[in-house]
């Protein structure tokens, strides 16, 4: 009698083919994270990386990690700095890893951020077919995602390092809460809370994310519960996790949350800002073009009525869309409140400084739009996937394209000239640039062209870019050797910003070089060392007074502590 054989399980044979297949994905959407970011790695420290890296001296010395967490990220600075709504300890972790890993070198940090990068896109992946979006509709949101060239400015620039861990921690939570409502297993639940937590110490924008557990709570968990008390079961954890970030920052930083414009505006003003912000931000989503580092928008309606009706209408279309669209495809509407519920922190206009749009902001909501996008593809015919497929192409090209304005400080201010010449900070830093280069005509043109956009009062810019330019055509003509010139630009600048720590330094300059009168010049110095404590030049120029009046011990420590203050390795 012959043996039978036995035939191997049709639902053994589904699950080894589904996982072959999600395998297959993840190593592409790490391919395509990879190559669309290579030219990121050669990039250099540019913009605030400045400061917030290089002269960053906590994240040299690993015994600093507590610090990151007992103090505001910019503590390091001075005091007056430490006064900041930024509490981000994962930020600075993920600097000193990158310093233990090259030092000083960019390339180190670079690849931190392009490996989180590259983590959060994995991430979109997985959340969509936890979702329930079949895998190949999946892999085509995160593809999207993961190329999206809004997201050059989070990744390619290592200050925008606390988008890209928070985005990262976030999605991670929101996929582990999946997981619990599924399960209904307390792991899961706990496990999304920590990382509700990480996303909290990275960036601030991660607070939303109890409210978008809410809704999606509500759409996919048990029906037949009570609403309470599944809110209650379900994101109690997650308040934990609130507690413990608000207790740390209040112990970090003494306040929740400060101000740091004191403007006059009118309620209108700041209504039709918000929405005209949120139409932007909707605009760059769907069409991320044209791209820049900084966006300016004027803070009244009269100076932006035709830009206002232009995003009223942006925002309405899109609502209107979200609606039809949901009466196709179940989740559409959800998942567009949830972009919108992930922008509310960035509508806090007077907390963040004069940034009313930023690029790096949409990291975070482009993961509600990478789930629409899979919902729809989910439902759709293969032309769309075939589209879908030619956009991922072209965004990973126009992204590839955009790094390289992140390599350099030139090519970035330049890049944003060509957007927003109006933008005087950024008019002034071309202007430190060529000055180092010796360049003075050209740093002039600069500092002058500042000025006058300065002065047409359209946009919403910093005072303080006046005492930047002053400072600067005080240094010029000191070089010049037009003494009395260089101090009428310097004591305007100093009027300006009483607590100016280059302006001291420069006048102290001129009063060394014009009158040989050391002791004063030093009085200049010091004030500058104080109200400076990372400015080297400061620090060098007391050492040439001190060795000039030959102090030599004296003249020999400040120069170390220059040297320190300017170490690049």
């Amino acid at each position: 009698m012959s043996k039978t054989s036995k035939k191997k399980p049709i639902r053994s044979t589904v699950n080894r083919a589904q996982k072959s297949s999600e395998y297959w994905h993840i190593g592409l959407i790490i391919f395509l994270s990879f190559i669309t970011y290579s030219n990121a790695l050669r990039g250099s420290f540019v913009w605030d990386d400045e400061i917030q890296i290089v002269k960053n001296w906590e994240i040299r010395d690993l015994s600093h990690v507590g610090s990151a967490f007992s103090s505001a990220f910019w503590a390091f600075a001075d005091p007056e700095a430490a006064r900041t709504n930024f509490y981000r300890p994962v930020q600075t972790l993920s600097y000193m890893l990158a310093y233990q890993i090259s030092g000083l070198s960019a390339w180190s940090y670079h690849l931190v951020n392009v490996l989180f990068h590259t983590f959060a896109s994995v991430l979109i992946y997985f959340l969509c077919v936890e979702y329930g979006i079949s895998a190949g509709a999946a892999l085509l949101a995160a593809a999207i995602f993961s190329v999206h060239p809004i997201h050059s400015e989070a990744v390619s620039w290592n200050a925008g390092t606390p988008d890209v861990t928070c985005g990262a921690f976030y999605f991670g939570s929101i996929l582990l809460f999946l997981k619990y409502l599924k399960s209904s297993r307390g792991r899961w639940l706990w496990s999304a809370a920590v990382s509700f937590l990480a996303a909290c110490f990275s960036k601030e924008m991660a607070v939303t994310l109890p409210a978008v557990a809410a809704l999606i709570m509500l759409a996919k968990g048990r029906p037949q519960q009570n609403v309470f008390t599944r809110l209650v079961e379900s994101l109690w954890p997650f308040g934990a996790a609130g507690v413990v970030y608000v207790g740390a920052r209040l112990a970090a930083l003494g306040f929740l949350s400060t101000t740091h414009l004191q403007i006059r505006a009118g309620v209108l003003d700041w209504f039709t800002l918000a929405v005209q912000v949120l139409g932007q931000y909707i605009h760059y989503s769907l069409l991320p073009y044209p791209l820049t580092a900084y966006h300016l928008i004027p803070l009244h309606l009269s100076d932006r009525v035709l830009s206002t009706l232009l995003y009223t209408a942006v925002v309405t279309a899109a609502g209107i869309a979200s609606y039809m669209l949901n009466r196709r495809v179940r989740g559409v509407a959800m998942w567009g409140l949830i972009f919108a519920i992930t922008l509310i922190p960035v509508f806090n206009f007077t907390g963040i400084s004069l940034t009313f749009f930023a690029e790096r902001y949409l990291y975070i909501p482009t993961m509600a739009s990478a789930m629409m996008l899979g919902l729809l593809l989910d439902k759709s015919r293969s032309i769309a996937k075939n589209v879908t497929v030619i956009i991922v192409l072209v965004f990973a090209v126009l992204t590839f394209g955009r790094n390289k304005d992140w390599q350099s400080d030139e090519k970035l201010y330049q890049s944003i000239l060509r957007v927003h010449p109006e933008v005087a900070h950024v008019r002034n830093n071309l202007a430190d640039l060529y000055m180092k280069r010796g360049d003075d005509m050209t740093a002039r043109n600069y500092l002058e062209s500042a000025l006058h956009y300065l002065d047409s009062g359209v946009y919403l810019q910093a005072e303080n870019e006046k005492y930047r330019a002053q400072v600067g055509l005080g240094a010029i003509a000191a070089r010049r050797e037009k003494y009395a010139e260089a101090k009428d630009h310097l004591e305007k600048a100093l009027e300006i910003n009483p607590r100016g720590d280059w302006a001291y330094l420069y006048l102290g300059g001129v009063i060394m070089e014009s009158e040989g009168d050391y002791p004063k010049a030093m009085t200049n110095f010091q004030k500058a060392i104080e109200l400076g404590p990372l400015n080297e030049v400061a620090r060098d120029y007391m050492g040439v007074a001190l060795f000039n009046l030959k102090k030599y011990p004296e003249a020999i420590r400040y120069f170390q502590e220059a040297s320190f203050s300017n170490e690049t390795e």
